[in-house]
């Protein structure tokens, strides 16, 4: 099967390419297959800088102001992500250590727990070898993806918004050709930041402490964390493990000092949509544009929470 359209003008920067495709009439599966191909590519790119502005999460906030008004997407929201994302280099060798597995063939049975050592111990070569026959020896599923977001959340306090919004990204469509473009983004991520050791449980959760955050508390980290606690995942018990011994150590007494800009919404009346919202960021000439990113993840994480707690 051919490459979408917009994926290929992604992979060639071809930028006026890109601008036609997300600029014309989109609607329906026309306008979630676009929305996909800019997803896939976020998980394609090299990435080291600060994490609630890698791609995965500027491009998933702005899918999602997208889909409250699917009926009349934002073209100016869809530029502005085309744009962000042609600043990104790509990887280009994550299916040479597949290609060789598959040569030489399964010899012998990995498990899943071998992976999570060589992770622990920071052993990222023999990781990747181990990596890849777990995800051929599981018929290419998911379940690879799963094992290293546990992992990554093992740090939640740099990891854990990216988790969010990779998981997302990666369920808007779960195309089982992709799943190994997607594990290795956030193998990568793991490898270059490291990982904390396993932690205990606590009896702290996201509602225990929803209220002093909302007022005083940082609103993206805890947004990751709620949605991710709250989704239905194979592994949510190790999930909520982790989640809960960080949000145990969350300092609930520390003054946010930006009290205005997207988290200015929790406390006062929404009075447009959030797509409006967007637009006047990204419309913004005085900011920068990893500010404008930032800033578009922060409404996000305010969109969600408003959504999904009652306050």
């Amino acid at each position: 099967m051919a490459d979408h359209p917009l994926r290929s003008a992604l992979f060639n920067k071809d930028r006026q390419g890109c601008h036609d495709i997300v600029s014309s009439d989109l609607i329906g599966q026309s306008l979630v297959d676009v929305i996909y191909e800019m997803l896939f590519f976020c998980a394609s790119v090299k990435y080291a800088g600060e994490l609630i502005i890698h791609p995965l999460c500027v491009i998933n906030s702005i899918k999602n102001f997208i889909g409250d008004e699917r009926e009349n997407p934002s073209k100016s929201l869809m530029i502005f992500g085309v744009d962000y994302l042609l600043e990104f280099e790509l990887r280009d060798s994550d299916h040479n250590i597949i290609e060789e597995v598959t040569k030489n063939g399964l010899e012998e049975t990995v498990f899943v727990g071998e992976l999570e050592d060589a992770c622990q111990n920071s052993d990222w070569q023999n990781a990747k070898s181990i990596m890849s026959k777990t995800f051929l020896a599981s018929d290419r599923s998911r379940a690879t993806l799963d094992t290293l977001s546990e992992l990554a959340l093992q740090n939640s306090p740099t990891n854990v918004i990216f988790v969010y919004h990779l998981l997302r990204s990666y369920q808007f469509q779960e195309k089982k050709n992709d799943n190994w473009t997607f594990i290795n983004c956030i193998f990568e991520q793991i490898k270059f930041r490291g990982l904390e050791p396993a932690h205990s449980p606590t009896k702290v959760t996201p509602e225990t402490i929803k209220d002093k955050v909302i007022n005083s508390g940082d609103i993206v980290y805890y947004s990751a964390i709620k949605n991710i606690w709250d989704g239905d995942y194979v592994r949510s018990r190790g999930f909520r493990r982790e989640l809960s011994y960080w949000l145990s150590k969350i300092d609930l007494e520390q003054t946010i000092k930006d009290k205005q800009g997207p988290r200015y919404l929790l406390t006062h009346k929404v009075e447009k949509s959030f797509t409006a919202y967007a637009k006047e960021i990204i419309n913004n000439d005085s900011k920068t544009k990893n500010k404008k990113a930032k800033e578009l993840v922060t409404l996000e994480a305010v969109r969600s929470i408003l959504k999904t707690i009652d306050y």
